[in-house]
């Protein structure tokens, strides 16, 4: 883990065989993949496109909504002031998202 945090998501960077990520990104990244492979096929081409994106929207609602958990679990843990202010300020704006995609 390093000290930095995701500009995204104020989750903190990890460095994995030299390259930096954000796991919770990634994951969001991973499920957004799986959604579109599993989404698109079963739905014919030029029907049903607000299916698809209520479900993405679904799918970004809940990658946010556990963010914003996550997000709040490290605020109680965390020592420095600066530091809790970014990931309020993560966690506002996430809720802003969460408000758009309602």
């Amino acid at each position: 883990m390093l000290s930095k945090s995701c500009p995204e998501c104020g989750c903190p960077l990890f460095e994995i065989k030299g390259e930096t990520l954000c796991v919770v990104c990634r994951e969001g990244e991973a499920d957004r993949k799986k959604i579109s492979k599993t989404a698109a096929p079963a739905i014919p081409a030029g029907a049903g496109e607000p299916v698809v994106a209520a479900q993405s929207r679904h799918a970004l609602a809940n990658a946010l909504e556990e963010t914003l958990i996550a997000l709040c679990i490290r605020i109680r843990e965390e020592q420095d002031p600066g530091q809790v202010l970014v990931l309020v300020n993560a966690i506002k704006s996430g809720i802003e998202a969460l408000k758009i995609l309602s």
